[in-house]
């Protein structure tokens, strides 16, 4: 009775980017502005049902998806399966992880990318490609993996699972002791790729999220003990110029700002601004 319990009250979170779905391999699918933005729009969301229906072979489950590709507004809320509720929309609070909070039993991240510079790394990039160089918290650069799996962790929630290319899933094993990954595609090139068949890359996702989701109690919740110290390193020095009227930010170099905090939370914000403020002078 207590196993059936836990499960009917089972909350996951979903966040999902689009560089990492499978199949995807350049801009032409990425951007609504680009001929081949409805085919991705179309992988994306499969990508996400294949995962919604490996939570539900778990058990019976609550479910949210964090549409964070872009302006965020990518899947449309009556194409995901299972009842999911959908969080979409730009200048969200948290971003690619709007909605999460401490009564989530587990994090999933769905066509995920690697960080910026990352060697055969899918469309790899740090947030904004075009302004963010690197972003470094407590001496260990991170990507989009690891900034939102830390906001996951400072909530208590472990992040269990990462669907995408080959490289984004060994970063995520190097942050994450025990994560379960689903390698969708290999980098070639940063905008070429050897591709499962959509359907096996989808029976690999639902499979994986499955077992991740039966050793929750497994994987430790991704953090960084405070002080947090951030580093900021732009791709040149006017967008350092910009977020350095930032109250919080001390110029370091040329293109390199630093956030001291004692809250993750209120380091993550900094960066989002910092990034703001460079993509408003780009």
């Amino acid at each position: 009775m207590a196993l059936f319990l836990q499960r009917l009250t089972l909350k996951v979170f979903i966040s999902v980017d689009m560089e990492g779905i499978s199949g995807i391999v350049d801009g032409t699918m990425t951007s609504r502005s680009q001929q081949d933005y409805a085919q991705g729009r179309a992988l994306m969301v499969a990508d996400v049902n294949a995962a919604i229906k490996g939570v539900l072979a778990h058990g019976p489950a609550e479910i949210t998806v964090c549409d964070g590709h872009g302006s965020m507004t990518n899947m449309l809320p009556e194409e995901l399966e299972g009842d999911a509720v959908l969080v979409r929309g730009g200048n969200k609070p948290l971003s690619q992880i709007s909605g999460i909070d401490s009564s989530y039993n587990a994090a999933l991240f769905v066509g995920y990318h690697s960080k910026k510079g990352t060697l055969k790394g899918m469309l790899s990039h740090t947030y904004s490609g075009r302004v963010i160089e690197s972003l470094t918290v407590n001496g260990q650069e991170i990507g989009e993996t690891g900034m939102n799996g830390a906001i996951a962790g400072y909530y208590g929630v472990p992040l269990v699972f990462v669907a995408g290319d080959l490289a984004v899933c060994n970063e995520a094993k190097e942050l994450i002791p025990g994560i379960e990954v689903a390698v969708v595609k290999e980098a070639v090139s940063r905008v070429s790729a050897k591709c499962l068949p959509p359907a096996k890359a989808r029976a690999l996702i639902t499979e994986n999220v499955t077992k991740a989701l039966h050793r929750i109690d497994e994987v430790e919740p991704f953090t960084f003990k405070p002080p947090i110290e951030v580093f900021v390193r732009f791709t040149n020095a006017n967008y350092a110029d910009a977020a350095e009227f930032m109250p919080s930010a001390e110029r370091i170099d040329g293109k390199t700002i630093r956030i001291v905090t004692d809250d993750y939370l209120k380091a993550f914000g900094g960066f989002i601004t910092s990034v703001y403020c460079a993509q408003a002078v780009a």
